[in-house]
């Protein structure tokens, strides 16, 4: 009788009517957790692989019936699951005369009778955990039947492993069974809190780190706001596109294999998913939403920075003594930190460890426990050093921080200063307000000193917030915004230093560093084989200095950017006080192919007659604008803008609520920390971003 019983973890199938055999491949494959199920016709086995890839399959020739050929199975199955499974082909005893007849030409193997069980369960194992990648595996979360069924069946066809529940409360249960790679998640089961759910499922170890997928009928742009905003998770309204269903998940599950991939860099995550080990992209979002909640508090949420003095290898798992050490300190680290920890980063040469404490000073005393433990660690014979020293740099959310990157560089940038001490000691971050690091100096001195030192060349980062369509335009656009960093590793925003910078005449110096840098990574991108476009900030002031288009003209041909050009954008106001220098260079940065935006635009005549005049491609508006104003205005002056042929930028979105009422109004693009804040790495997904329809 053909086995029923459902599969557990991956299986194959035992197209066959040897018994004992059967037995000693359950035996020695349950143990693996690979189950075997076992059919005696075509039909039998159609049946059973119901739609599921057949990754092995275990085949004797001699039971087919007359004009059933190997390879017309083979390639039915290929048709019905979307995947050719691998063949094992069982044959008879071989006449010694004729040996080459018994050879199946399909078969990744072929054995001759009398077959050994246990062998052929070794090279069953061997081609599931080498040769065959590992399947994509989704939890279907969905009370809709007869949409589930075809959702279960193309994900099968696609060659994922798909379990199905139809309730919320089976979720944890299911995923304790099925351990998987992401969920697919009915929206419609739980319509009070999408972040509640989405922070339920997390809260349990089975999922705490599990992309999520969310399916919706509520298609409007304010709800598909909210998925955007839970994080790292993926939105599709209903009706589905069943293309696109298949291309997110596998997008997914693709991500989930890099993750895998980064987290044997760790030991204990080998084979497994370590749920704690974060890409740096993922630890900012989770840490962006930490300082929200808990900004300007002694919350004991902090970052520890730590390097292993005199080694370049912490975080590494190299098959070396030196790499092999650098695991072992990595893996004291977290074993006790223990509780308290959040999530890591392993980084080169750094493991940056995010915890949570009952206040800071108890932070302090973690990062203490961590140097002494690893002190006191015995060290290989191999290994290099007498005895392990780290170097611990604590950035904690006091002084208020706004941003993932500050606390970042504040731990970071303290563990460099604790190094250049001489290593083997902890050390919290200081800031620019605390009068010993500014040598008590107050007024513009001390971001003067900063500035100076920057241009220098130590001190200016660049960093990126997409612009993301309303439409069905997926070419990636990021804002290019400059932050200061401290020599103690706080970053300073724009709107601290711009002020000294004027009052200083340093703000065409500032433009010009900002360009430089933007247009190298533009070229970056270009070389990458990506259409990114990056808008770049230039002040009034360098639009009237003397050799400032020529300069731009010079960089643009030096770094071949002639079909990848920046968008210079300038404040609207800033020109409307000077409007002989754009009436002069507008027209030449056209000539150059150079998209010109306007940031600060507001339904004032002025305003409108400076854009008319002065024919632009992009217009930003004015954050109060976007933010505050009513539907009807707001829709009048996009109207007006587009008729001047100007895309329009909404930017400061930080409320969902905002997000409908700029939809209607015509808006062709929105920005805002909601979306996401700006990062240091060009990463955004505009694919999975783009909100309504055109």
């Amino acid at each position: 009788m053909p086995d029923t019983s459902s599969p557990v973890g991956e299986t194959v199938f035992y197209f066959g009517v040897d018994l004992t055999l059967l037995r000693t491949l359950r035996d020695h494959l349950g143990a693996r957790s690979i189950a075997v199920r076992a059919v005696r016709t075509l039909a039998g086995l159609m049946l059973a692989a119901d739609g599921r890839p057949v990754p092995i399959l275990i085949l004797e020739p001699g039971i087919l019936r007359p004009g059933r050929s190997v390879k017309a199975i083979l390639e039915r199955l290929e048709k019905g699951t979307g995947l050719r499974p691998r063949l094992i082909c069982l044959v008879g005893a071989a006449p010694s005369a004729e040996p080459v007849v018994y050879q199946c030409p399909d078969a990744v193997m072929t054995l001759a009778a009398p077959w050994d069980g246990t062998r052929i369960a070794e090279q069953v194992v061997a081609l599931m955990t080498a040769d065959m990648p590992r399947q994509g595996r989704v939890l279907v979360v969905d009370a809709l039947a007869a949409e589930c069924l075809e959702i279960v069946a193309t994900l099968r066809r696609g060659g994922v492993l798909v379990e199905h529940v139809a309730d919320l409360h089976q979720v944890i249960p299911a995923l304790e069974g099925f351990p998987c790679d992401l969920i697919l998640l009915d929206l419609n089961l739980h319509q009070d809190d999408h972040r509640e759910l989405a922070a339920t499922i997390r809260a349990h170890a089975a999922a705490d780190d599990l992309p999520i997928v969310f399916l919706s009928a509520e298609a409007s742009p304010e709800h598909h706001g909210e998925v955007l905003h839970l994080g790292e998770d993926d939105y599709l309204a209903r009706p589905l596109d069943y293309d696109q269903l298949l291309a997110t998940v596998r997008g997914r599950i693709d991500q989930v294999r890099a993750s895998e991939r980064s987290s044997q860099l760790v030991p204990g995550t080998r084979g497994a998913r370590d749920r704690l080990l974060l890409s740096r992209t993922q630890l900012i979002k989770r840490l962006d939403h930490a300082i929200l909640v808990n900004a300007g508090t002694d919350s004991g949420q902090a970052v520890l920075c730590i390097r292993l003095d005199g080694s370049p290898v912490l975080g590494a798992a190299e098959e070396t003594d030196a790499g092999a050490f650098g695991s072992l300190v990595t893996e004291l680290i977290r074993s006790t930190a223990g509780v308290a920890q959040r999530a890591a980063c392993a980084g080169e040469g750094e493991l940056l460890l995010w915890v949570g404490c009952a206040s800071n000073g108890a932070v302090v005393a973690l990062a203490e426990a961590i140097h002494q433990a690893a002190g006191a660690l015995v060290v290989p014979p191999r290994a290099g050093v007498a005895r392990v020293s780290l170097s611990i740099g604590i950035g904690t959310l006091l002084p208020s921080v706004d941003n993932a990157l500050t606390l970042l560089s504040r731990a970071q940038s303290a563990c460099e200063t604790a190094q250049r001490a001489g290593g083997d000691r902890v050390l919290v971050h200081r800031t620019l307000d605390d009068p010993a690091m500014s040598g008590g100096e107050f007024g513009d001195t001390p971001l003067l000193r900063l500035l100076q030192r920057a241009l220098a060349g130590s001190g200016f980062e660049l960093v990126y917030q997409p612009i993301l369509s309303l439409h069905k335009a997926h070419q990636e656009r990021y804002e290019v915004l400059l932050r200061l960093r401290t020599p103690q590793g706080d970053i300073i925003p724009p709107l601290a230093f711009l002020p000294v910078a004027r009052r200083c005449g340093l703000l065409p110096d500032l433009d010009r560093w900002v360009l430089s840098a933007a247009l190298r990574t533009l070229r970056q991108e270009r070389d990458a084989g990506r259409r990114t476009r990056l808008m770049i900030h230039q002040c009034a002031a360098s639009l009237a200095e003397p050799g400032w288009l020529q300069w731009v003209r010079d960089e643009i041909l030096r770094l071949d950017l002639i079909r990848q050009r920046p968008v210079l954008e300038f404040n609207a106001v800033d020109l409307l006080a000077d409007e002989d220098q754009a009436r002069l260079l507008f027209p030449e940065l056209g000539r150059l192919g150079i998209e010109v935006c306007l940031a600060g635009v507001t339904d004032s005549e002025d305003m409108l007659g400076l854009i008319a005049r002065r024919p632009i491609g992009t217009a930003k508006l004015a954050r109060e604008l976007a933010s505050r104003e009513t539907g009807a205005r707001l829709r009048l002056l996009v109207q007006a803008l587009h008729q001047r042929g100007a895309q329009v930028i909404a930017a400061g979105i930080e409320d969902p609520a905002v997000i409908g009422r700029i939809w209607s109004s015509g808006v062709d693009y929105i920005q805002g920390n909601f979306i996401q804040f700006p990062e240091d790495t060009l990463s955004f997904n505009f694919q999975e971003g783009v909100i309504g329809s055109s």
